[in-house]
């Protein structure tokens, strides 16, 4: 098993939009071609691609694949988190166990949508290859994050500077 960093430029610093004055949801996108991954030998079963970077303070939203060209024959993917940091290790979160040898839009299900994931420290939302390997496949990997960074978290927003004893 082996873990390809394929989260593309950006890293996990606030988008170019970003406005600290105003918190707006904000779309972050991701095509992935299995056959370039590996040196252009594709993945293989349990390979773990990190898809999206997720600044710390940021809430996840909603996630999704779309599968633009089709993987090779019996390959399935989970998208979600699959490090532990701070305790968000859920490898099928939004979507568990899909067909990738058909295409189309993997949205979550009900039960696999059930809320919001708070990343406290910065972290990946990755897709995890189940069943075989794949030489072929192109996926689109989405979410939808918003910054939930304090406005104010400076020392004169403390208990201590609201103490009314003097």
């Amino acid at each position: 098993m082996a873990t390809y960093d394929l989260t593309g430029p950006g890293g996990t610093n606030r988008p170019g939009r970003y406005n600290p004055g105003v918190r707006t949801p904000y779309l972050v996108e991701n095509t992935i071609d299995v056959s370039a991954v590996n040196s252009d030998a594709g993945v293989a079963d349990a390979d773990v691609l990190k898809a999206i970077d997720v600044p710390a303070e940021s809430v996840v939203m909603a996630a999704g694949l779309e599968i633009l060209t089709a993987c090779s024959s019996s390959v399935t993917l989970d998208l979600g988190i699959t490090g532990s940091t701070a305790g968000n290790h859920d490898p099928d979160m939004w979507v568990d166990g899909i067909d990738a040898t058909a295409t189309g839009h993997q949205v979550p299900d009900a039960l696999d949508a059930a809320g919001f994931l708070i990343c406290k420290v910065a972290d990946t939302i990755d897709i995890l290859v189940d069943s075989a390997a794949s030489t072929a496949g192109k996926v689109r990997v989405w979410a939808i994050l918003c910054d939930i960074a304090g406005v104010d978290e400076t020392d004169r927003s403390s208990d201590a500077q609201h103490d009314s004893t003097g």
